[in-house]
């Protein structure tokens, strides 16, 4: 089983907020144990990243949490040209942020959940768009 990783549950994670960090541990540790296999676009680390420097006001924050997260079993997927056409399209027609487009493209094209706490996921679910592995509260 593979799942997407939208930015939601790595920053809850990296700010230590439960129960979301608890879960995504939980989840880190079933990538051992079983056979389930995370990625995430190149798009949403950058998220991840900008969002840890904007959070600490220190770019070395948002380093420290790039090589935790490249530690990880993560596979980080970059961006093609087909994601771009995707996100763009999925940002017209729903409430998501860009970034949310990407994460949502890599899923319909991996056919697999996006594992997330961002409630903007559930209305591509309700469509059919796609699965949602939901981590929130």
């Amino acid at each position: 089983m593979t799942l997407v990783l939208d930015s939601w549950p790595i920053l809850e994670w990296f700010y230590n907020r439960s129960p979301a960090d608890k879960l995504f541990e939980s989840l880190l540790e079933s990538t051992y144990r079983e056979n389930i296999r995370l990625c995430m676009s190149r798009m949403n680390l950058g998220e991840v990243y900008y969002s840890a420097i904007k959070e600490y006001k220190d770019v070395s924050t948002g380093s420290t949490l790039l090589r935790q997260l490249d530690r990880l079993p993560i596979e980080v997927v970059s961006v093609s040209d087909e994601h771009v056409d995707v996100a763009a399209r999925l940002k017209s027609i729903y409430k998501i942020s860009y970034a949310d487009g990407f994460a949502a493209a890599l899923a319909v094209e991996r056919n697999a959940p996006v594992a997330t706490g961002d409630r903007d996921f559930r209305l591509l679910a309700a469509d059919g768009i796609l699965v949602v592995h939901w981590m929130g509260a």
